[in-house]
Formats: C-alpha cells, structure tokens, sequence
C-alpha cells in the first residue's frame, strides 16, 4: 500500500511542479507583453507630443505669415466704404432744373426811336404829297396812313424778330448750363462711384485676408485634434 501512496504522491508532486514552471514562464510572458505593451504607449506618447509641439508650430506661422502680408485694406477701409454707401443719393446728381423764365415781351425790343421815325415817315410822306399835287386831300390822307402803317409793320415785325431771338438765345444758354451742370454732376457721380467700387475692393480685401487666415488655422487646429484623437486611441489599444 505505502509504495502505491509515495508513488502518487512523487506523481502529484511532478504534475505539481510542471504547473508551476508553465506559470512562472507564463508569468513571464505577461510581463514582457506588458513590458512591450508600455513601450510602444511611451513611443506613442511621445511621437504625440513631438507631433503637437509641430502643429503647435505650424499654427504659430500661419499667424507669423498673416501678420507679415497683412492686407491692402483694413479695418478703416471697411468703415469708410460701410458710410460711402450709407451717403450714396443717386438724387445728389441730378441737376435741378429752376424751369426757364423769359420776362422780356416784343415791346422791349421796338425801337426806342419808334416815334421819330414814324413822324419822318409821315412828313416825308407829307411833302411827296404835296410836290405831287394831292396836297391834303383824301387820296393824300390815305397814301400817308398806309405808309405810316406800313413803316410801324416794318418796326414792329423786326421788334419780334429780335425778340424771338433774343428769347431763343437765352433759352439756348439756359439749355446749356442745365446740360453743362448735368454733365459736371455725372462726372462727380462717376468719380464717386469709383472711388465707392475701390473702397469696397479694399474693404474685401481684408476680409478676404481674415478669412483665408482663420480657415488655415482652423484646417491646422482640426488636424491636431484628428491626430491627437488618433494616438489616444492607439495607446488606449495597447492596454
């Protein structure tokens, strides 16, 4: 019996040992792994940091480089073409046109010398009347009344045609200013409206240049945070 019990017992003991040796190895194995596993988290966090620290430093010179090229327009740019078309009346360039006035009649242009002339009119017509005989009879009257008439026709009709043109030049030279006051007022009008167009290019300018800088560093902010996420990630994969 006893035999039977110490070979079961140098059989226990062996099975006992060979657990413990594949343990202990086992144990060992782990140990390495885990070893491994915290080494390839420490490279990780490390290439990590090196790898902030360089968008950290890309960042910097997206701000460097914006501040070096600056922008041909600037804030002020922006104010004064906000204001120019604030104050912008297309009204302001429309000439004002006061209606044309003409105060003269044709009366003012009859002879100033109308009665004189008349009464030369009526003696010479007188005298040819009487060194023809007809003396102061009815034919005479009537000769002398008709040339009478007839020679203020003659003044009157050239008092109307001098003040018909007179009236038609002065409506000329009112045409003119209007036309010439009109023709002042567009050039200022597009002179304005180019200095407005140049103000806006400027003002676009600008927020074209602060738009272009905050989308760069935006890009590069977001790239970090995609690496960032990335490597926590692969170290929290390690464990």
């Amino acid at each position: 019996m006893l035999p039977l019990l110490i070979g079961a017992g140098a059989a226990l003991a062996g099975n006992l040992g060979g657990a413990a040796i594949s343990g202990y190895y086992a144990d060992k194995a782990n140990e390495r792994e885990m070893e491994a596993r915290k080494k390839a988290a420490d490279r990780l966090l490390q290439q990590q940091q090196a790898t902030n620290s360089q968008y950290n430093g890309l960042i910097g010179q997206i701000s460097d480089y914006y501040a070096n090229r600056g922008s041909l327009g600037t804030m002020n740019d922006v104010n004064a073409y906000k204001a120019a078309i604030a104050g912008y009346n297309p009204e302001d360039y429309a000439a004002v046109d006061p209606g044309f006035e003409y105060t003269k009649t044709a009366e003012d242009f009859v002879n100033p010398y109308y009665a004189q002339i008349i009464g030369q009119t009526r003696d010479q017509l007188q005298h040819t009347a009487a060194g023809a005989g007809l003396g102061r009879g009815t034919g005479a009257a009537m000769n002398i009344a008709q040339g009478v008439a007839s020679k203020s026709d003659e003044l009157y009709n050239t008092a109307i045609d001098q003040y018909n043109k007179d009236r038609s030049f002065e409506y000329q030279k009112y045409a003119d200013a209007i036309r010439n006051n009109q023709n002042r007022l567009n050039a200022l009008r597009s002179a304005n409206e180019a200095k407005i167009g140049m103000q806006g290019n400027l003002a676009q300018d600008y927020y074209g240049t602060q738009d272009a800088r905050q989308a760069d560093i935006m890009r590069a902010q977001q790239d970090r945070l995609n690496s960032q996420v990335g490597y926590a990630s692969a170290i929290a994969g390690l464990y």
